[in-house]
Order: structure tokens, then C-alpha cells, then sequence
């Protein structure tokens, strides 16, 4: 994203779920050598409400979240003795409170669903506010984490807009230190006012195709020559973009869009893409959201300089 990760961050709240984020987490900063710090976020009403009652339940709170850190932190170094693990209990909005601890240089990690005793992350409400409010990419963590069931393909989603430019730049990134192959798809409709009231005799779908294949070449054009390495793979196809995307990820590590782009993949995110592709994609899921964008310079307010 023009600038180095620093730390991989990730979200806990005492499930099951959040654990296996912890796992996936450390081993992504294992491969980037970058420390691990592990959150829990106390929400803001238990923490207010408490300091009107008995100092005993002020406590609880505080011990029952380092406790969930603990336990986190532990499995952290289980799952990867030579990580460097920190911690840190916030109080706070749930979804606020966790952006504001991964700054831009970060990754942050949560888990698609979310069963703590406090404060559950759950898909479609934390997690993808989380994505809209984060400064950084957002890893959100779908089932089990399955090392020894590795595909070695890293997909993305790409529209022609920065968003998307963004996402592939990242999709490299992390397909070379996996050593993956990228697969590059573009998903793209007819308009359904013309898909639903003119015959398609009426439209050239190859010379349609050909503008989507280039628009695709354009985007992977950069980023092919800063990664050589890389196996890259160009996919465009006629369809939904939930469809296209989630299928995609049946054989994927992990799967990376951007947000906010245009053309096909118009309102990826904060809408029913993104719902779908979180609810249903058969792996990881990283996405760029717009704080993310603007943060590095490639949206609207990081080209106001408002941040």
C-alpha cells in the first residue's frame, strides 16, 4: 500500500472463532516477520455503567478482558513459539475501538463471527464496521484454519478503479510471501434495464469481453513488473460478482478486494457484495475499506489531505 506493515493486529473476545483468527494471525506476521499485538475491546456501556456501581464489577470487567487476552495471547505463543506477541485491553465501541488500535502500516484480523462473553464480532455489524472505520487492510476469518489444506492461489477482485489497484497491489504482496500464484478476476454484467428488455441478439458480447480483458491487462500491467516472480492468472468472466468471487475462493488461501470501486464491482463494500462475499467465501477474506484508501494517499480525502 506504499508503506511497510508494521504489525498485524488482531481482535479476540473469548471465542473459539477469534482464536483461530489469532492463528491465522501469527502465521501471516510470521511470514512478514512483523510482531503480533492481540486486543479486546470492552464495550463502552459495560465500562460506564460500571463506574457508577461497586468497584468488585469495575474489576470483574477488567480481569474477565485480560483474561480473554491471556488466554489469546497464549495460544498465540503455542500456536507460534518464536512470535513476538503484546497486548492490549481497550475500552471502548467495539468496532471504533479496535480501528483505532491498528494503525496504517497495520493488518488487522477479526473473525467473521464471534461468541465472547462481552463483545462478539459479529459478520454483517462489527466486522463490517470495522472494514468501513479501519485504517488498514482488514483480514476477516472464515472456519478452521487449515494449514496442511493450502491451494497456493491468491485471488483478487479487480474493477479498473484505485480501490481495486489497491487490492491487487496487495493480492501481489501477499502471493509472494506465500509463494502463491495470483489470480486476478474481473466479474462484469450487462446493465439490467439492457439485460432485461433488449434481446441479446441486440449486443457483440466478444467485443464487450475484449474492453473487460483490457481494462484487466491495464490493471495487472504494474503489477506484474514490480512482482516477476509472481505465477499471475487474468480471469474475466460474465456473472455476479458474489458468484464469481465466491467461487473463486473454493480454491483460493485468500481472497482481497477493494473498496468503493466502479464498473463491475461497483459498491463492493458497505453493500450487498460485500455482505454476500463475506457471508458465503470459502476462505480469509482481506479487504481494503475507504479509510484504508484514503489513509495511503488513493481516496478522496487522502488526496485532500484530510486523512
Amino acid at each position: 500500500m506504499g508503506t511497510a506493515m508494521e504489525h498485524v493486529v488482531v481482535g479476540v473476545d473469548g471465542s473459539a472463532n477469534s482464536l483461530r483468527a489469532v492463528e491465522w494471525a501469527v502465521r501471516e506476521a510470521g511470514r512478514r516477520g512483523l510482531p503480533v499485538r492481540v486486543v479486546h475491546v470492552v464495550h463502552e456501556w459495560l465500562h460506564s455503567r460500571a463506574e457508577g456501581e461497586i468497584e468488585e464489577v469495575r474489576q470483574w470487567m477488567w480481569h474477565n478482558g485480560r483474561e480473554i487476552v491471556d488466554q489469546a495471547v497464549a495460544h498465540a505463543r503455542e500456536s507460534a513459539p518464536e512470535a513476538e506477541v503484546a497486548d492490549a485491553v481497550a475500552f471502548g465501541e467495539p468496532a471504533h475501538a479496535l480501528a483505532a488500535e491498528a494503525g496504517p502500516g497495520d493488518l488487522l484480523v477479526v473473525a467473521s463471527r464471534g461468541e465472547g462473553r462481552i463483545s462478539s464480532l459479529l459478520l454483517g455489524s462489527v466486522a463490517l464496521k470495522i472494514v468501513s472505520q479501519a485504517s488498514c487492510p482488514v483480514a476477516v476469518i472464515r472456519g478452521p484454519v487449515e494449514p496442511e489444506r493450502e491451494f497456493g492461489e491468491v485471488v483478487v477482485g479487480v474493477d479498473g478503479s484505485p480501490a481495486g489497484a489497491e487490492a491487487l497491489r496487495f493480492a501481489a504482496e501477499e502471493a509472494s510471501v506465500r509463494g502463491a500464484r495470483l489470480r486476478a478476476l474481473l466479474a462484469w454484467n450487462l446493465p439490467v434495464a439492457a439485460s432485461t428488455l433488449l434481446p441479446p441478439s441486440l449486443f457483440d458480447l466478444t467485443e464487450i469481453e475484449d474492453v473487460w480483458t483490457r481494462i484487466l491487462e491495464d490493471a495487472v500491467r504494474p503489477v506484474a513488473k514490480a512482482h516477476p516472480e509472481l505465477e499471475i492468472v487474468h480471469e474475466q468472466v460474465m456473472g455476479h460478482p458474489v458468484q464469481a468471487l465466491v467461487d473463486a475462493s473454493e480454491a483460493a488461501d485468500l481472497l482481497v478486494m477493494g473498496s468503493h470501486g466502479k464498473g463491475a464491482l461497483a459498491g463492493l463494500f458497505l453493500g450487498s457484495v460485500s455482505h454476500g462475499v463475506l457471508h458465503h467465501a470459502c476462505c480469509p477474506v482481506t479487504v481494503i475499506g475507504p479509510r484504508a484508501l484514503a489513509a495511503h494517499g488513493d481516496g478522496p480525502a487522502g488526496r485532500e489531505g484530510s486523512g
